[in-house]
């Protein structure tokens, strides 16, 4: 039988034991993450599975596959890294478009009731999904078990619908839900249907009432452009910001027509997001799309530089962005792509008013914060290493006296001086 000292000791060795192969397991498995990690092309998008891809003029069915990945366009724009900062709360967004479905489980309760500058009604219902897409670009509110959310989760969603049963898109009806956005105190608008409206007076004055009302008016450049209709509108007015698509290169995805302005870029190719049912992700392309992220990032640097008029927004946003390598602005991508971290963090010295970052700024060239790595494992592996050195220095110790101690018969030792040899006094009552 095993003394007592032993036992213990060889209990706390096999849990330190086993401790440590756990906790040494999952540090192999972290390093192995971390290693192919690093081993990974960092600009290669994930696959996001969607179930759904959106189609122009036809209805949208609900979309239950749920990924917990980020997309390459949300790898890429990195909106967690100024959720310190912002998430754009106190934001209007106007979203001029086919409605936008407050049904939709990622925008529950950001959803207003808004308008159909068609037929008059509400605007918070959805068929095509084109609206409520864009919308979720903007502000969908993060949820446990997906990847996606919003650039600016904080932001609520205005809903006005200019799509007409058809499909088609009148500059009347973009015009009067730009003055009926600006009149409900949107202080973003993002003109963003499939189709672009054609030219027209009330349009260009709406445009006008927008700006003299201090709001950003933001809309797509068309891919679609032809000998018949070479500039796209209201993006072609001065005062709104032009927005074109760029692949995950950051290559437009369509050349640039000569004459044709371009502000900024955002992604617009394979892009995942919401429909206007279901939980799930869906894929869509376009520059109609991409509007959704300036629109989001517009809405970030309103939220925190609450000072800065409209044309200070526009200018930050061109300012900050990812430069094209060329003459800018470019023909293609404009200022670059619209980068909504330093849009927020940058300091720019020829703005006078809004607030100063509570962080340093990232410096030129601008390089998005790293992923933070799971330290646990490792963590986990140190303090097992740490409990098995304890427990094999008291084994030690414990052995060490055990063995001694047996060897004196448990007596104390001899005192080398003499004197605790001595034998005991006799006791007074013993004395003859």
């Amino acid at each position: 039988m095993r003394p007592p000292v032993f036992a213990a000791t060889a209990a706390v060795l096999a849990a330190a034991a086993r401790l440590a192969a756990a906790g040494l397991a999952a540090a192999g498995l972290a390093a192995a993450g971390l290693a192919a990690t690093a081993g990974a092309d960092a600009t290669a998008p994930l696959s996001v599975p969607a179930s759904l891809t959106l189609a122009s003029g036809q209805c949208m069915g609900a979309s239950n596959n749920v990924s917990a990945a980020a997309g390459w366009a949300q790898q890429q724009l990195q909106p967690g890294a100024v959720w310190s900062f912002t998430r754009g709360a106190g934001q209007v967004v106007a979203v001029l478009d086919s409605g936008v479905s407050a049904a939709a489980p990622a925008l529950s309760g950001a959803v207003l009731p808004g308008l159909s500058a068609v037929s008059g009604g509400s605007a918070d219902s959805d068929c095509t999904g084109h609206g409520t897409f864009v919308a979720g670009l903007i502000a969908a509110r993060p949820a446990a078990g997906s990847g996606f959310a919003g650039l600016a989760p904080r932001a609520r969603i205005l809903p006005v619908d200019v799509v007409g049963s058809d499909g088609s898109v009148t500059a009347d009806a973009v015009a009067a839900g730009i003055r009926f956005a600006v009149n409900k105190h949107a202080t973003v608008i993002d003109v963003s249907p499939a189709s672009s409206p054609p030219a027209s007076a009330a349009l260009r004055s709406a445009v006008s009432y927008a700006a003299s009302r201090n709001v950003v008016v933001i809309a797509p450049v068309s891919e679609t452009q032809n000998e018949e209709n070479q500039v796209s509108y209201p993006a072609a007015y001065p005062g709104v910001v032009a927005v074109c698509a760029v692949a995950s290169t950051g290559e437009p995805i369509s050349a640039g027509v000569s004459g044709v302005r371009v502000d900024l870029a955002a992604p617009g190719w394979n892009v995942s997001g919401i429909g206007p049912f279901g939980r799930g992700q869906i894929t869509a392309d376009g520059a109609a799309v991409a509007t959704g992220y300036v629109a989001g990032t517009a809405a970030l640097v309103r939220a925190y530089y609450p000072q800065l008029t409209a044309a200070q927004v526009v200018h930050r946003m061109e300012a900050t962005a990812d430069p094209p390598g060329t003459v800018m602005p470019s023909p293609g991508t404009g200022y670059g792509v619209v980068d909504p971290y330093t849009a927020v963090t940058t300091v720019l010295s020829e703005e006078h008013g809004g607030q100063a970052p509570t962080a340093a700024p990232s410096s030129t060239p601008r390089l998005r914060p790293p992923r933070q790595a799971d330290t646990w494992p490792v963590t986990a592996a140190m303090i097992a290493c740490g409990v098995i050195v304890v427990a094999l220095i008291m084994a030690l110790s414990a052995a060490h006296i055990t063995r001694h101690g047996r060897r004196r018969g448990w007596r104390p030792p001899e005192d080398p001086s003499g004197w605790g040899n001595r034998p005991p006094r006799p006791r007074a009552g013993n004395r003859r």
